[in-house]
């Protein structure tokens, strides 16, 4: 009965992990990338790079891209345009910058512009830098020659660069950051990243210590220097939205590392003219995004010198009308005129219902819409159009009384583009307390043969700007399941509306996730062709993330409620608008997902079960020595992890240590910056941290332990068996003692010669075969304590190798990837660890007796406890660490083994007696 409860309890946390995983991997919205094509066949022509250069870097290489008559002329490396360096990023393709040449070139044609661009894309040989952070420094040595040879290749140009713009995607913008930090390195010759789905803040996986310090010496220069070496650089990351699983958002923001006036932080459903969510690769190749970046490329060049502007407020006042605020314009406007002069020949029409509509297949002439804004109750106006024209709407005082002026401000810069990507729809929203000496609002309708339609409404703000308090957990489940079928709150929009704005109070945790349907019910004819459809936009403040739905009139409308960053002022509250047809009434319903907050948890803390699973393993190796040492056996390691592994021996004693290493006392000692400080921290700084996590967590962890404890147990036990029938005898040669022990020197000199993880692998086979036999010796004596001991502290032991070998795959990957290069993995961040595992591993089972060492379990629990407490605080982001602790763990499961075994060898006789 006991092991059904268990299986249940694990069926259930395998259950919770699978459907956030799928929820992770199939619940977003469909790819509306559109692909980038080539007009020609795309060409990567290579860079010769110097003897020294390709003897230091012999896996990587430098190409300029070209197409058709173009590449013909860049062969000749007698360059002319602007160099842009493309840097691949986690095994990334020199190939990717395809998409971003091809349209700037494209556009440079069109455009009939007097500069263009020159392409460069660096080939790391699809080096795995987000698994292997001991490639990342060859990386960043490697770029920082091609940024030299780049600009060398000018040297017989008409109008010579000074700077290269660099184009990073995934850990490519790291590297592009990483630049600064060469002591070498000139700051000026780059002034201009912009990054792809990098995870700036931390890594993805902090899977060895060259990544953590990578990363820690990158952040940490960028936030002491900023403001002064690097306050000419100007930084934009994007991320990709919802169906980037690999790299959320909240990781590729700038908060924190990059002072705002230097860096922006945005999202690809969020950019103006985008609105797409883009896969992790398809960030490179999505049209939407490339043709935005591209627009902004082309805006920051000074044409007066034809080169990337100087001036770093310019650039980023471009990256903020293409990244952030699109105004609406084509093109991006430098500066507003602030007072228009009206045509007195123009044709004036009055407007003086609440809601209207202008709509037009084509305008004749110059057409001015003037709306009255002297209202007793209404207080605000919105208006929605298509006009193309950069001064499209302002606000005057009409002298005269019959709504006509001859000057007005000009309100036009205060438009936001929105969706549908394919139009030049935008949005105002004027405060009509703030233009109190005004009468009227004008809009400003061009000539034109193209169709045009403009919608304004006028109303009384606390009319239609709602608030609506969003469940909390225990009342999702007290009203479940009408809260996830019916929805938590009903909301009717009637018609003649264009505007509700929905104030969503209490979503303040990572783990809500909601869906907003919206519903058209009573629709009047419409014209055909003509704003059929609406709009809901989920506005968070100071994240950038905002997501946006449109949909057709006869289609319903959904959008996912939830937040793809955490570290945000909550004190502004997060919004729903939505953009209506007046011609219709909506029903609004909030209904609760309960398969998306699996999604948020598996998407935000995921990384975090491997730290809590070992620790859960651990407690149960304490219990295993603990009952060595009193009762004389060695249970098993699922009824070890049953009697010891309850969260109260483990979570508060690592949760008060926590609030002391909280302390601003403690961390001023410490140093904030110097990594001493246990994970928790930068799970509070990312707004993460949550006072149920880590029993949250660990419960999960044991539930996955559980399971794998036990199909591990079943699954030697039934190997064991297939082995003695088909061999008729035990696995291992009767030469036992010879073979291990010259196996396990093999293990030591390929860890320590070649590959840290090879080593590993040898001894985590040495292992299971010393399961195998070990249970072909206990199935002869079931009542043999002694080799039941020896078997189920064996399994433990293979267990903490899987782990250990699981988390150094990635070294032994690159190692083979790279071994026509060379036999030996350098910068191999397992060789030390991996020598210790099998060092640690290769006296536990040659001393062959866990019952010896009884006598000095105790003490060696009280070690593994610490290193449990170690792991709960410092292994969960820092996943490396784990390969620190399993070596000490299994060292500390031998030591009473050696120890017992060194007391009772006997003495050896003088030879002079």
């Amino acid at each position: 009965m006991a092991l059904l409860t268990k299986l249940l309890f694990s069926g259930v946390c395998i259950a919770v992990l699978l459907y956030g995983i799928l929820d992770v991997l199939t619940n977003y919205e469909q790819n509306k990338c559109h692909m980038t094509y080539m007009f020609e066949q795309p060409e990567y022509l290579e860079i010769p790079l110097s003897k020294a250069i390709k003897e230091k870097f012999p896996r990587y290489g430098l190409y300029v891209y070209g197409e058709g008559p173009y590449a013909r002329q860049v062969e000749k490396l007698n360059l002319q345009g602007i160099p842009v360096l493309f840097i691949p990023g986690n095994s990334g393709s020199h190939k990717q910058a395809r998409s971003l040449g091809s349209v700037s070139l494209r556009r440079a044609m069109d455009k009939r512009t007097h500069f263009f661009f020159n392409y460069f894309t660096v080939d790391f040989n699809e080096d795995l830098s987000a698994l292997y952070g001991g490639v990342l420094q060859d990386e960043t040595e490697f770029v920082h020659s091609c940024i030299k040879k780049i600009l060398r290749l000018y040297k017989n140009a008409e109008n010579k660069p000074s700077t290269v713009i660099l184009v990073g995607h995934s850990m490519g913008g790291m590297i592009a950051r990483a630049l600064f930090t060469l002591p070498d390195f000139d700051h000026t010759l780059v002034n201009t990243i912009i990054t792809q789905s990098t995870p700036h803040q931390i890594p993805v996986l902090s899977v060895d210590s060259y990544m953590a310090s990578f990363y820690r010496n990158v952040n940490n220069y960028w936030r002491e220097f900023g403001a002064t070496n690097l306050s000419h650089v100007t930084v934009v990351s994007t991320g990709g939205g919802h169906r980037d699983y690999q790299v959320r958002n909240s990781l590729s923001s700038l908060k924190g590392i990059i002072d705002p006036a230097r860096g922006i932080s945005s999202s690809t459903i969020s950019m103006p003219k985008a609105w797409v969510s883009t896969d992790h690769l398809c960030a490179v190749w999505c049209k939407e995004v490339v043709m935005a970046t591209v627009r902004a490329i082309f805006d920051i060049v000074d044409t007066s010198t034809n080169q990337v502007s100087t001036d770093a407020n310019y650039r980023m006042n471009v990256f903020r009308h293409h990244f952030l605020s699109h105004s609406g314009s084509r093109s991006y406007t430098r500066s507003w005129t602030k007072e228009l002069t009206l045509d007195p020949s123009a044709t004036w029409v009055m407007e003086k219902g609440l809601t209207w509509e202008f709509a037009r297949d084509q305008v004749n002439e110059q057409t001015y819409i003037s709306i009255p804004i002297e209202r007793q109750r209404e207080d605000t106006f919105v208006a929605v159009s298509d006009i193309e024209s950069k001064d499209w709407i302002c606000v005057c005082k009409s002298e005269t009384g019959d709504g006509r002026c001859k000057k007005c401000k000009n309100l036009s810069k205060y438009g936001e583009a929105i969706p549908p990507s394919d139009s030049w729809r935008k949005v105002v929203h004027v405060n009509l307390k703030k233009h109190k000496s005004m009468t009227h609002v004008i809009i400003m309708v061009p000539r034109t043969k193209e169709k045009v339609e403009v919608m304004g409404d006028i109303y009384r703000r606390d009319d239609r700007h709602l608030s609506y308090r969003m469940p909390g957990f225990i009342d999702m489940i007290m009203t479940y399941p009408e809260s996830v079928t019916q929805g938590t709150g009903v909301l009717t929009l009637f018609n003649d509306t264009l505007f509700y704005d929905l104030h969503l109070l209490n979503m303040d945790q990572v783990l809500k996730a909601f869906t907003v349907k919206l519903e058209p019910k009573k629709c009047s004819a419409v014209t055909p062709d003509l704003h059929d459809g609406y709009m809901m936009k989920l506005h968070v403040p100071e994240s950038n993330e905002d997501a946006f739905s449109f949909n057709k009139l006869s289609e319903t409308g959904y959008l996912q409620v939830k937040l793809q960053s955490v570290n945000i002022d909550y004190s502004s509250n997060i919004r729903l608008q939505v953009y209506t047809d007046p011609s219709c009434t909506y029903q609004l319903k909030i209904l609760v997902s309960p398969v998306q907050m699996l999604g948020q948890f598996v998407r935000f803390y995921g990384t975090l079960l491997p730290g809590f699973m070992v620790a859960v393993l651990l407690m149960g190796v304490m219990h295993q020595l603990r009952c060595m040492a009193k009762d004389g056996i060695c249970p098993a390691l699922l009824d070890a992890i049953e009697a010891n592994g309850k969260p109260y021996f483990i979570i508060p004693i690592a949760m008060l240590l926590n609030f002391i290493f909280q302390l601003p006392v403690t961390q001023h000692a410490l140093g904030e910056d110097s990594g001493m400080l246990p994970d928790t921290r930068e799970l509070t700084i990312q707004g993460l941290m949550m006072r149920p996590l880590p029993l949250l967590l660990y419960l999960i962890a044991q539930g996955l332990v559980n399971f794998q404890c036990f199909v591990i147990d079943i699954g030697m036990k039934f190997l064991s068996r297939v082995f003695g029938i088909l061999c008729s005898c035990c696995p291992l040669p009767s030469s036992e003692g010879r073979v291990v022990p010259a196996f396990l020197v093999l293990a030591l000199v390929l860890s320590g010669v070649l590959c840290g993880t090879l080593g590993l692998v040898i001894c985590y086979f040495i292992c299971i075969v010393k399961v195998l036999r070990t249970y072909h010796v206990l199935r002869q004596d079931i009542l043999d304590s002694g080799v039941q001991s020896r078997y189920n502290l064996y399994l433990t032991s293979l267990l903490l190798l899987m782990w250990m070998m699981g988390l150094n795959l990635p070294p032994m990957i690159v190692w083979l990837k790279n071994i026509q290069y060379s036999i030996i993995l350098y910068n191999d961040p397992t060789w030390l660890t991996s020598i210790l595992c099998i060092l640690a591993v290769g006296a536990l089972l040659l001393c062959d007796d866990p019952l010896s060492g009884k006598d000095h379990y105790f003490s060696t629990c009280i070690g593994v406890y610490i290193l449990t407490v170690f792991l709960v605080l410092y292994g969960t982001l820092s996943t490396y660490r784990i390969s620190y602790v399993i070596p000490a763990t299994i060292f500390l499961m031998a030591v009473p083994q050696v120890v017992s075994k060194l007391k009772s060898s006997p003495p050896q006789k003088d030879r002079n007696m």
